[in-house]
C-alpha cells in the first residue's frame, strides 16, 4: 500500500503559497464582500460549520473575533443538520452569515445543511459562504459566497487542506477586524510564516532532527496522548487529537488546562503522555504554572511543550526535567502559530505510527470523502 502522507506533509508549503496567492489575487474580492456585509451591518451574527478537520480549524476565527466583540458560534455540522437546526419560522438567521468548511464540498451533512438552509424563506435566509477546494461541488454551487483552497488533490489523512483552511480563516478574520489588505505588513507577517514552514518542510535534515530529537524519547510507545493548550492554541490541540487517532490508530484527546483540571486532572499517573502548546505570552505564563505543578505536586509520564516563547532562567530550570521535551518554532503572531504547531505533530505522529508498523495517512475504515450522513 502506498504511502502518500509524507508526501503531502511535504507539499504544504506549495500548497500554503497557492493558497496565499489566491488571497491576494481572484479572492480578494470576496473577503472583503464579507467585512462589508458586516461593517454595514447587513451581518450581526457569524456561524461556522464543518466536519472534522473542517469543524476543528474553526476554533481559529472563534478566537480572534469574539475577542473584538464579533458573536461567533461553532456548531459540527451534523449536530447542526440533525439536532439545532430550527424546526420552527427560521428569524433566527437574520443577519446571520454561516460559514460552511468542507475540503471536498460534498460531504453528506453539508449537502443536506444546506438543503434545510435554501429551503428558508427569501425574507429569513442566512447568508451562505462556501469554503472548499472543489469550485465544482455542491457546496460551491450552492451558496452565495465562495472561497477556495486553491492546492491540488489530498488523497491522504488531513494535512494541507487542514492548514490552507486556517489561512484563509486568518485572513478571513483579520479583514472582518480591518487588519487585513489595509497594510503590507501583515501580507509580509503572512509571507514571513510561510518561509520558516518551507524551510522546516523542504529540509530533510530539519525533518530528521525533529525525529530523533523527539520521537525514540518522547513518541515511540504512546497508546493515549492527552494534548493541552489555551486560546488559538486550542485550534492545534483538537486536530492534533483526531490526527493521531487517523494516523497511530490510537486514542487521544484535547482538552483546554482549564477543563483538563476540573475532571481529566484525576487520570494523571506515570503512564500519562501529555503535549502541551504555548503560542503567545499570556497562555505560556498559565502554562509554565501547570508544568511546575506536574513536577513538583503530580505526576505525568513524558511531557512535549511546543512553544515560541523565551525561557528565563527557572523556566529553563524546569524544563531540565528528563521527562520534558521541548520543541521551538519561529512563529511570533500566536494566531498563526497553530499553522506551525501541526506541522511538527503531523510528522511526529507520521514516525510514531511508522515504528508502530502502520502505514501512516492510510484509511482502516472511514474515507476521504464521507457522502452518507
Amino acid at each position: 500500500m502506498k504511502d502518500n502522507f509524507l508526501e503531502e506533509i511535504k507539499s504544504q508549503p506549495q500548497a500554503l503559497e497557492d493558497t496565499l496567492k489566491y488571497i491576494l489575487g481572484a479572492g480578494r474580492p470576496q473577503f472583503l464582500k464579507i467585512r462589508d456585509f458586516i461593517k454595514k451591518g447587513g451581518i450581526t451574527k457569524l456561524i461556522f460549520t464543518g466536519m472534522g478537520s473542517s469543524y476543528i480549524s474553526s476554533y481559529l476565527p472563534y478566537y480572534i473575533l469574539n475577542q473584538y466583540g464579533i458573536a461567533v458560534e461553532m456548531r459540527e455540522a451534523g449536530e447542526f443538520l440533525f439536532n439545532t437546526f430550527p424546526r420552527v419560522k427560521q428569524t433566527c438567521f437574520k443577519d446571520t452569515g454561516i460559514i460552511i468548511i468542507s475540503q471536498s464540498g460534498e460531504s453528506g451533512e453539508i449537502r443536506e445543511l444546506l438543503r434545510d438552509i435554501n429551503a428558508i424563506s427569501i425574507d429569513d435566509k442566512p447568508l451562505t459562504i462556501g469554503i472548499t477546494n472543489n469550485p465544482d461541488s455542491y457546496l460551491a454551487y450552492m451558496t452565495e459566497l465562495q472561497i477556495f483552497m486553491n492546492f491540488d488533490v489530498e488523497v491522504s489523512v488531513t494535512s494541507k487542506s487542514y492548514v490552507c483552511t486556517l489561512l484563509l480563516l486568518y485572513v478571513m478574520a483579520k479583514t472582518i477586524i480591518g487588519e487585513f489588505f489595509s497594510s503590507e505588513e501583515e501580507k509580509q507577517g503572512v509571507e514571513e510564516v510561510l518561509r520558516e514552514i518551507k524551510n522546516v518542510l523542504q529540509d530533510q535534515k530539519q525533518i530528521n532532527k525533529i525525529w530523533k530529537d523527539l520521537v525514540p524519547t518522547f513518541g515511540e510507545k504512546i497508546d493515549f496522548l492527552e494534548i493541552l493548550s489555551r486560546g488559538s492554541s486550542l485550534t492545534t490541540a483538537h486536530q492534533a487529537a483526531l490526527n493521531f487517532k487517523e494516523i497511530v490508530k490510537s486514542y487521544s484527546e484535547a482538552n483546554s488546562i482549564s477543563t483538563f483540571r476540573h475532571g481529566g486532572i484525576e487520570c494523571l499517573n506515570e503512564n500519562t503522555n501529555i503535549v502541551i502548546l504555548s503560542s503567545d505570552k499570556e497562555n505560556f505564563d498559565l502554562n509554565v504554572q501547570f508544568i511546575e505543578n506536574l513536577v513538583k505536586k503530580w505526576t505525568f509520564g513524558r511531557l512535549l511543550h511546543i512553544t515560541n516563547q523565551e525561557f528565563d532562567d527557572r523556566v529553563k530550570k524546569l524544563h531540565d526535567n528528563s521527562k520534558i521535551f521541548t520543541y521551538k518554532h519561529g512563529i511570533k503572531d500566536p494566531h498563526l502559530a497553530p499553522i506551525m504547531e501541526i506541522i511538527v505533530l503531523q510528522l511526529l505522529f507520521y514516525k510514531i505510527a511508522e515504528k508502530k508498523g502502520i502505514v501512516p495517512g492510510i484509511f482502516l475504515y472511514s474515507h476521504k470523502v464521507t457522502k452518507d450522513v
